[in-house]
């Protein structure tokens, strides 16, 4: 119970703030909400999100339609017209459907509000996002990996809450 009500607590930062953007490094998707810049050491002005959620684990994204977006379709080509680029490599940012997808969905959706969270078993989550659309997370179990997501703050220094095989962390 004293699990359940922390991450209740931590997820009542994103209600009501817009999923803006994603983003993705190999296998870990990135869903950016709210608005927040980061300046890096170099003087790069990043656009990120007051909050990030890291997956690394299967996810979905139900849409009201019955369209859904999966985190396996990150192995699959990006539609393109004409020939396929040759030297296809899934591990470049936007090569792939799952990218191509979530920015398409991004672009058309506006407002994209987080209505609340719930905690499924296994440490899943559903995020209700705007009308009727559901982010499903489903840790893998059985697969070995230090977290299965993570959520943390890119202006607070100290919030950040993540939920893995040792339980949440």
């Amino acid at each position: 119970m004293m699990q359940e009500q922390q991450l209740q607590q931590a997820f009542e930062q994103i209600i009501g703030l817009p999923l803006t953007r994603t983003t993705r490094t190999e296998l870990i998707e990135y869903f950016h909400f709210g608005n927040a810049h980061y300046t890096t050491p170099q003087g790069l002005v990043l656009d990120v999100g007051a909050f990030t959620l890291a997956v690394n684990c299967p996810w979905q994204l139900q849409q009201p339609g019955g369209e859904t977006i999966e985190h396996k379709e990150v192995f699959m080509r990006k539609r393109e017209a004409g020939l396929p680029t040759p030297g296809w490599n899934w591990k470049i940012p936007g090569d792939n459907l799952r990218d191509q997808r979530l920015k398409e969905f991004i672009h058309q959706h506006g407002e994209l509000l987080v209505k609340s969270v719930e905690s499924t078993g296994n440490y899943g989550l559903i995020l209700h996002i705007g009308q009727q659309i559901q982010l499903i997370i489903t840790p893998d179990t059985a697969k070995t990996t230090e977290e299965f997501w993570q959520l943390f703050s890119n202006t607070a220094e100290n919030f950040r809450i993540g939920a893995g095989p040792a339980g949440v962390v």
